[in-house]
């Protein structure tokens, strides 16, 4: 699969905003041209470290709804690997379980599902099926309508810390860390390393002008 980027996007401070904002931020997403729907909310135990779009149980929630293999209602958990078992993520493996809370198709209905969800008392991901290559500053940014690319909004109920910069494919190391509750993250295999001007608009709009950018490959 070569190299991939997981990279977020967050407010440098570290905060859960409230259901309805964070609805905002997730439907301006699909209103900006960033990504497109169907999405999929998913709530309950979820690692900020694992990897967008391999990783983690996200991606496989995202493939297993766009084959029809899974509805409101299913769940995923974290399988047994042998690999970093000692050592957190992104380097070992996150432990993470989440079960489908709603799928939509219309950035409006996005709220009333948070509205419903467990939101503030578990980890909360509305991942988007793939970016919107329609938007050409999206397209000219990852170089190719790759639909294998994944952007997820996060909200948190604790926060977390993510690696400024990290590759999980080396040893572990104490490079500076920035704790995360609310963010965007996107996870892309071509692209400028700089982040997506669209997608920090985005955010910026939502969540306020102070943002911290970060990255990790694998």
């Amino acid at each position: 699969m070569g190299t991939w980027t997981d990279q977020f996007v967050a407010p440098y401070e570290t905060y859960l905003p409230t259901a309805a904002d964070f609805a905002e931020l997730a439907a301006s997403m699909i209103h900006d041209q960033v990504a497109c729907a169907p999405w999929t909310l998913v709530a309950g135990e979820l690692s900020a470290n694992a990897l967008l779009p391999w990783v983690g149980i996200l991606g496989g929630i995202r493939w297993s709804v766009r084959d029809g293999e899974l509805a409101v209602g299913g769940e995923r958990v974290t399988g047994r690997m042998e690999w970093g078992e000692n050592e957190l993520p992104p380097w070992g493996q996150a432990s993470e379980s989440g079960r489908v809370l709603a799928i939509g198709s219309d950035a409006a209905e996005i709220a009333p599902a948070l509205a419903d969800s467990p939101y503030g008392r578990e980890d909360i991901a509305l991942v988007f099926d793939q970016l919107d290559f329609a938007n050409p500053e999206v397209l000219n940014h990852f170089w190719s309508a790759d639909n294998r690319m994944q952007l997820t909004c996060f909200a948190l109920a604790r926060p977390q810390h993510r690696p400024l910069s990290a590759d999980s494919l080396a040893d572990p190391d104490d490079a500076p860390t920035h704790a995360v509750q609310t963010f965007v993250s996107v996870g892309f295999k071509s692209g400028y390393l700089h982040p997506c001007p669209a997608i920090t608009a985005a955010v910026a709009r939502a969540l306020g002008p102070g943002l911290v950018v970060g990255q990790t490959t694998g």
